[in-house]
């Protein structure tokens, strides 16, 4: 039986950052289909130091780059929707929502992965998406049919470079091993050529092509399962 993954991101690289070792993991997998929403196109931020492209090129830039980090991933289809970044929370009320709960009623997946409430980093797009992503799903999927993950960083595990939220270890139910993706992680991450400082400083030495100081596993927090998971799997 086929399965179907849904990731629901604010920028391009949220979806590498966040867990790229994952993502590759299950696009290896024949029987598993990978879909991404990308819910901006990144326009907002930084256009690399030196600059790569003009400010009002970035949105375009930074779109392409994530073409190029999913095709090394191996997902499947990407949907990057132009929302406007750092504005989805001044969005009209249910309206990002309401584009999420359309895809995934006409893409039907198994499992959907999203952002923790507070986003990890505290982002406010992060947030939002997290926010409507969980709407969603509720009014999409009633009986809980669908598993729902958040993406989480625990406490234990956090260092210097990591984002400021972490989430209590007791809350986390899923652990990932990525091991054997590190190097794809590190090719997806590379991709993100305009957003080399943010690399640096979360992934040192990923630049220089130094794949094994990557983590090991990824981790999340299962909101809705539809029946027992085992704690090595999403599926």
């Amino acid at each position: 039986m086929a399965h179907h993954i849904l990731f629901v991101y604010a920028h391009p690289d949220d979806e590498t950052f966040s867990c790229g070792g994952t993502i590759a993991r299950y696009a290896e997998r024949p029987d598993v289909r990978i879909s991404l929403y990308c819910a901006t196109r990144g326009e907002a931020g930084s256009p690399g130091t030196p600059p790569l492209c003009r400010q009002d090129e970035l949105g375009a830039f930074r779109a392409r780059e994530l073409e190029s980090a999913a095709g090394i991933l191996g997902i499947d289809h990407v949907l990057i929707r132009d929302y406007g970044d750092k504005k989805l929370k001044r969005m009209p009320e249910g309206s990002l929502s309401d584009d999420i709960e359309g895809v995934i009623h006409a893409s039907k997946p198994d499992a959907v992965i999203t952002f923790p409430p507070h986003g990890i980093s505290g982002h406010p797009d992060h947030q939002a998406v997290q926010k409507a992503t969980f709407q969603a799903i509720h009014r999409v999927d009633p009986d809980a049919k669908i598993r729902f993950y958040y993406t989480v960083i625990p406490e234990s595990t956090a260092s210097s470079a990591s984002p400021v939220h972490r989430t209590p270890d007791h809350e986390v139910t899923t652990r990932i091993d990525v091991t054997p993706y590190r190097q794809t992680m590190m090719e997806a991450l590379q991709q993100h050529r305009t957003q080399h400082v943010s690399i640096k400083r979360v992934f040192p030495g990923v630049l220089a092509g130094k794949w094994e100081r990557l983590r090991t596993t990824e981790y999340f927090q299962a909101v809705r399962p539809a029946d027992s998971i085992p704690l090595t799997e999403l599926l």
